[in-house]
C-alpha cells in the first residue's frame, strides 16, 4: 500500500508578476507572497462555492521562503491543498511555484468561516463542507491577472 501524498492540489491559480511585486533587491517582497496566496484562495472559494465574495477570515498563516523569486521567474502558480476541515474552519497547505518548476515558498493557512452580520465565526455551510471534502474535482487553472 503506497503512502498518501499529503499535498494533493485542489486548485491552481496562475499569476503574472508585476513591477510592484519586487523590492530594491530585485526579488519578490514578502507581502506579494501573501497577496498571491490570498488571491488563489479567493479564486478557489469563489469558483467552488459560486460566490463572488466568500466569507472567511485568515486566523493563522505561516510562510516558508525557500528561494528568491525574480522577475524572470514569471508567471507563478499557486497550488492549494486541503489538509483538514472542522465545523467552522479549514486548514490549507499552499505552495508557490515559478515558471521554471521550482518551488519558492510554501504556506500553511487556517481559515475560519465568517458571519458578516454577527461579526464572528460561523459553521461551514453544506456547500463548503462538500468543497473541502472533495476540492470540487480536479485542479483548475485560472489567470487572475490577464
Amino acid at each position: 500500500m503506497s503512502a498518501r501524498n499529503p499535498f494533493e492540489p485542489r486548485w491552481r491559480s496562475v499569476f503574472d508578476l508585476r513591477f510592484g511585486d519586487f523590492d530594491y533587491l530585485g526579488h519578490m517582497t514578502a507581502t506579494a507572497y501573501l497577496m498571491f496566496f490570498e488571491e488563489a484562495r479567493v479564486a478557489w472559494l469563489s469558483t467552488g462555492l459560486r460566490q463572488q465574495e466568500p466569507t472567511y477570515v485568515v486566523a493563522h498563516q505561516e510562510i516558508d521562503f525557500e528561494r528568491e523569486l525574480l522577475r524572470s521567474d514569471s508567471p507563478v502558480t499557486v497550488e492549494i491543498a486541503v489538509m483538514s476541515a472542522g465545523n467552522s474552519h479549514i486548514d490549507l497547505h499552499e505552495r508557490l511555484i515559478s515558471a521554471k518548476g521550482l518551488r519558492h515558498a510554501t504556506s500553511r493557512a487556517s481559515l475560519v468561516m465568517w458571519d458578516r452580520e454577527q461579526r464572528r465565526p460561523r459553521p461551514c455551510s453544506e456547500a463548503e463542507k462538500a468543497l473541502f471534502a472533495d476540492g470540487s474535482g480536479s485542479p483548475n487553472t485560472r489567470n487572475m491577472f490577464p
